[in-house]
Formats: structure tokens, C-alpha cells, sequence
């Protein structure tokens, strides 16, 4: 296997690494900065759409973008239905 190197032989510049197109689970949840199990839930609350891979569960950089920059203020608000309390 060829050794990858992030420094163009010629000018000994450092060239930026390609970006994901596709994230596996644990990928996914790393760059969310969540558990493998949150990621999970919002998949199965359909929060974030898969793409499915035969039994493999990827998720585009695109979709993790996008859910990064919606508001999550339901997520995190806990309702008061009690105007007592």
C-alpha cells in the first residue's frame, strides 16, 4: 500500500486532507461530538436521514452539516406544563 504524505515533494508545502464524503456511526458521532447512542435516537426520530449501505449505515457530510446548523432548542428545552411550578 503507497504511504500517503500530507507534503507536496516539490515545495514541502502541506496540502489539506480530502474531505469525508460518507460517515460510518462511530465516524459520525465522533464529529457530532455525541454517543453512538444519541446519534441513534435522532436517527430513529428521523433528525438525521441514513444512507444505507446494505447493513452498513452511513451518514453524508452534507446531512451532518445541516443538522449541526438547525436549532435544537427542542432537544434540549423541558417544557413547563405546570404554570406552579
Amino acid at each position: 500500500m503507497p504511504e500517503v504524505s500530507l507534503f507536496s515533494e516539490s515545495t514541502n508545502n502541506i496540502r489539506p486532507m480530502p474531505q469525508k464524503l460518507l460517515y460510518d456511526r462511530r465516524s459520525a458521532s465522533y464529529v457530532l461530538s455525541i454517543s453512538t447512542r444519541a446519534l441513534d435516537y435522532l436517527i430513529a426520530n428521523k433528525q438525521l436521514a441514513p444512507l444505507r449501505l446494505g447493513k452498513k449505515i452511513m451518514l453524508s457530510h452534507q446531512e451532518l452539516t445541516k443538522f449541526c446548523r438547525s436549532n435544537h432548542l427542542s432537544l434540549t428545552a423541558n417544557p413547563v406544563t405546570d404554570s406552579g411550578l
